[in-house]
């Protein structure tokens, strides 16, 4: 095969791995920037994830494994530190309404408080310490 006839073959398949990244960048910044949990701006989704880790503070009653119990107080100093405080009820109110039956509401805090501490790493970029190290 000569040159010029490979060129001919790989540059339409180029063209539309091109083409298909640019839709996919397109797409992603056409899309809206969302809040965990269906929340309307950061300070009810603060409030949504302080709720989260006070109710998971108030089952474990402190008596939890240490690393679980140092990352549940992490978790409330910093989201308390997002400005949390003024939309903890609305938080509250949120959570309680996603934990209602049928719902599992361990399970939903489980996912709840990995979805919000994920978004306090890769979003703000915090570093909780009691995850630190293994």
């Amino acid at each position: 095969m000569s040159a010029h006839v490979k060129r001919m073959f790989w540059l339409p398949i180029l063209a539309l791995v091109g083409g298909l990244f640019w839709l996919v960048w397109a797409e992603a910044r056409a899309g809206p920037g969302g809040y965990l949990f269906g929340m309307h701006d950061a300070a009810t989704e603060a409030g949504y994830c302080l709720a989260v880790a006070e109710r998971g503070r108030e089952l474990t009653r402190g008596q939890g494994a240490a690393r679980l119990e140092a990352f549940l107080g992490e978790s409330i100093d910093f989201w308390r530190g997002r400005g949390a405080g003024s939309a903890l009820v609305a938080g509250r109110m949120a959570l309680a309404s996603d934990v209602a039956p049928p719902v599992e509401e361990q399970v939903h805090l489980h996912l709840a408080l990995q979805a919000c501490g994920q978004r306090a790493v890769g979003l703000y970029g915090h570093r909780f310490a009691s995850m630190e190290g293994g």
